[in-house]
């Protein structure tokens, strides 16, 4: 029974790091109520790429606004339409769920990924970091959830050596 449990935590772990990258998503967390009462602060959203000519309205997409700064943190809004851009292209328009207005038209290229699931809550400590300007969380959890892993797992030896030992030996 122990070994299932390590096995589990284990995969847990690195379920929790590495599986969305594995499916080829993108995990954010949501840090404004401008989705309410669908997305709120705190959960995390899981984005797939997406072709900008394939997004329809209701879609909620992600995207960095326009003349924004590279380093800039995107944002998640519902796509509501889509307007003619002075080139010819098509802009999309955006809007919070929870918003009176629309935001700024962008072109589709500002489009970074089309959400295809919510984990409500997972983004707390993130949140948390953000919002209280305490970078340092992150890598602390980090360290910490690697750390009991391994705990776990040394444990876990452990106890089975001395299991095999106070056995004595076998004819």
């Amino acid at each position: 029974m122990g070994n299932l449990a390590v096995v589990c935590v284990l995969a847990t772990l690195l379920g929790l790091l590495a599986g969305p990258a594995l499916v080829g998503l993108r995990p954010l967390t949501v840090l404004t109520s401008s989705m309410e009462p669908g997305l709120r602060p705190g959960d995390v959203v899981l984005l797939r790429e997406v072709d900008p000519s394939a997004v329809r309205p209701g879609d909620v997409l992600t995207y960095l606004p326009a003349g924004s700064a590279p380093d800039a943190l995107p944002v998640t809004h519902r796509l509501t339409g889509f307007v003619a851009a002075a080139d010819g292209s098509r802009n999309l328009i955006l809007q919070g769920d929870a918003n009176a207005l629309p935001d700024a038209p962008v072109p589709g290229s500002a489009v970074q990924g089309r959400v295809v699931a919510a984990l409500p809550y997972a983004g707390y400590p993130d949140l948390l970091a953000e919002r209280g300007r305490l970078s340092w969380l992150r890598p602390v959890l980090a360290i910490a959830l690697f750390g009991y892993g391994t705990l776990l797992v040394f444990q876990h030896f452990r106890q089975g050596r001395s299991s095999r030992s106070s056995q004595g030996p076998t004819a």
